[in-house]
């Protein structure tokens, strides 16, 4: 009786250029697609040939044949071992990032003061006005109603500075409006089966339903998926923690550096707020009243027992000045309160100075608060 054809492992894998081969031995043949199945249906990474050409000639090389007396048992610790590397290498192998992602990190932008558009790495569009708008539609995409412009880059990517604020339309119908200090890079037609945006800063979406093409929003810590809804997320990198907070519909939020372990997704309902802290990447869920978290939209500011040092935070951002707090009077730790943004600057300092007992002056390009003399 003829011997049975032992071959390599990668021969009975197979690989990008050859299909796998058939084993003689059925109890090789079964391990094999056994292992087949497990590697496909482990996870979605992209392994590096190089990488995967490594991982083959560890384990291939203990799977020569063997005397008849020891095969099946040597069979029986090899699977063991490779169910161990392939359940570590889908848990621990890094992800190839998304190309809208991988684009948006590479980006590198200079400051400016005017809200720009950046159609691929086409040279900047300076878009004029404190409160832009742009609609996309057709082939092109209209900047405050006046001018329309083709744009057949993958990516385009809307810059708003601080001391601005702008009004996009998405081609298919989605309304995000971006607040002072934020980025956001968009294509500029979806794709059918995926709607995808990055978004650095902060940003009020009204998301069209779409129920076949479901709306992702990328931003560093937090991962947004909705089918239609409106949401606001805040994720400055230079806060603390970035946050989500639904206004209506329902979104689930998730956390990629948490994807195999811990509490890395969750369902939100409206009034919701998510945050996660930058460094911590502990995920929490509370319930929120919305309209503080969104009344920037609408030229407001409000705040319930609000650190004075996050309002004027946020002030420095819209205005477009830095503003320090030097007081170390007691209580002044949280204010509340309702302030009209469309207003000087002058106004909205003279009614923080005035509920809190302090002045401010002018030193050079920042405004600094102090006690009262």
């Amino acid at each position: 009786m003829p011997d049975k054809k032992h071959l390599k492992l990668e021969d009975l894998l197979g690989n990008d250029h050859e299909p796998p081969a058939q084993s003689d031995d059925p109890v090789q043949q079964q391990m094999a697609d056994a292992v087949q199945r497990m590697i496909t249906n482990a996870a979605t990474e992209t392994w590096d040939p190089a990488d995967k050409a490594l991982l083959w000639q560890d384990i291939a090389a203990g799977l020569a044949a063997k005397p008849f007396v020891h095969r099946y048992l040597f069979l029986k610790i090899a699977a063991a071992v490779l169910l161990l590397l392939s359940v570590a290498t889908w848990l621990f192998w890094p992800q190839a990032p998304h190309s809208l992602v991988q684009f948006a990190q590479q980006q590198h932008l200079e400051r400016a003061t005017d809200t720009r558009l950046i159609l691929g790495k086409q040279p900047a569009i300076v878009v004029k006005g404190k409160n832009a708008s742009l609609v996309y539609g057709g082939q092109g995409v209209t900047i405050n109603a006046d001018s329309t412009l083709s744009s057949t880059a993958p990516y385009n990517t809307l810059l708003v500075p601080y001391g601005r604020r702008a009004r996009l339309q998405l081609e298919d119908g989605t309304i995000v409006l971006l607040n002072a200090g934020s980025r956001l890079v968009y294509p500029a037609t979806f794709h059918r089966k995926k709607r995808e945006v990055y978004l650095e800063g902060e940003a009020f979406f009204e998301v069209a339903p779409n129920a076949g093409s479901p709306f992702f929003v990328y931003a560093s810590r937090i991962e947004t998926e909705v089918l239609g809804t409106s949401f606001n997320i805040s994720a400055y990198p230079d806060d603390h923690q970035q946050s989500l907070v639904l206004a209506s519909g329902s979104v689930r939020l998730h956390l990629p550096s948490q994807r195999r372990f811990g509490q890395h997704s969750r369902q939100l309902q409206p009034n919701e707020m998510a945050t996660v802290g930058m460094e911590s990447e502990n995920l929490q869920v509370s319930t929120v009243n919305v309209a503080t978290y969104t009344a920037w939209k609408d030229g407001r500011l409000l705040f319930y027992s609000t650190p004075l040092k996050e309002i004027l935070k946020k002030l420095t951002r819209y205005y477009n000045i830095q503003l320090d707090l030097a007081s170390t009077q007691p209580g002044l730790e949280t204010c509340s309160g309702d302030l009209d943004l469309e207003d000087h600057l002058e106004n909205v300092l003279d009614v923080i100075c005035a509920t809190n007992s302090l002045r401010y002056e002018r030193q050079g390009q920042r405004i600094v608060l102090k006690e009262k003399d």
